[in-house]
């Protein structure tokens, strides 16, 4: 018994968070905890919120365990562990079918790219979402996901499938983002789009390979290569400053590419939000040494 679940904040739930991806736990008091009671180990609970006027899947639970609370505060090893505020309440106050679900935490997961559920997301699951084509698409969404969805073995692959290629993904796309979501992004995020869009460096590049490692483990971003010219290029990205160890870090991938993979004509690329005032001084030696510094910014846009 799998269900596609929808969740509120903490601020819309009198300040508790459930389900609690930290621990992977999720309580239920409500009508639906009938519905968890019927859920067994190892099956699929999906959990869904509403986030800058768009839906997105955030988390699963691959099931560990399904307790009445009564049962689980019984339990000494769960309550010294767990927070879940199901799990804190007088046991007077619990209501009768009160129950909890405990997430496997090796399993169990919390998206680096939420997946966006979509109309046409819906309608591939064995039992499509019936939406309401007189409301605007969130709200249609939300209304048809109002209730939990039971999901099948085929819908759970089609989600976990789907997670996948959508974390492959940048979140930086065409489309606009908010403010909030800006500050959500990571250096992965910045690599993933560089790697699908390389040209944006330079129209003669191509993606040669992403998160190379070496013999000393570390760890290169991006190495491209320029087939006209015939050289190699390393990217390494940084979120924040380019400073003096970030360029020391680059000439290590440079040699680590004419040391170990026997290229002779390697050059490389640093990219980051901004440049540390100790390292201004070094941008024009460094490219005389081949490595070019770049920063990346945000442009301001109206939707």
């Amino acid at each position: 018994m799998n269900f596609l679940i929808g969740y509120l904040d903490a601020e819309r739930n009198n300040g508790h968070e459930d389900p609690m991806l930290s621990e992977f736990t999720y309580g239920e008091s409500s009508n639906n905890a009938l519905n968890l009671l019927k859920v067994n180990k190892e099956d699929f609970l999906f959990f869904h919120k509403a986030v800058n006027n768009k839906r997105f899947i955030t988390a699963y639970f691959y099931v560990e365990d399904i307790m009445l609370v009564k049962d689980a505060q019984k339990n000494l090893l769960i309550t010294s562990k767990f927070n879940n505020p199901h799990l804190k309440k007088d046991a007077s106050l619990l209501k009768k079918n009160e129950c909890i679900a405990f997430g496997n935490p090796i399993f169990s997961r919390v998206l680096d790219v939420p997946l966006e559920i979509t109309p046409e997301l819906l309608s591939k699951l064995s039992k499509p979402a019936k939406l309401n084509s007189n409301q605007p698409p969130l709200s249609a969404i939300s209304s048809a996901l109002r209730t939990w969805k039971q999901l099948n073995s085929a819908d759970i692959n089609f989600f976990l499938d789907m997670i996948k290629v959508n974390n492959n993904k940048s979140r930086l796309t065409n489309n606009i983002l908010s403010s909030s979501e800006v500050f959500q992004i990571l250096e992965r995020d910045i690599e993933k789009f560089i790697a699908s869009e390389p040209t944006i460096l330079n129209p003669n590049y191509i993606l040669e390979k992403s998160q190379m490692v070496f013999s000393d483990d570390s760890r290169l971003d991006l190495l491209l290569i320029d087939p006209i010219n015939n050289e190699y290029i390393v990217v390494e990205i940084k979120k924040d400053t380019i400073d003096r160890q970030a360029l020391d870090q680059i000439k290590h991938y440079i040699k680590l590419c004419q040391k170990e993979l026997g290229y002779t004509n390697v050059k490389g690329i640093l990219i980051g939000s901004s440049i540390s005032k100790y390292y201004e001084a070094d941008i024009l030696k460094a490219e005389k040494d081949g490595i070019t510094t770049l920063t990346y910014g945000w442009k301001f846009a109206i939707s």
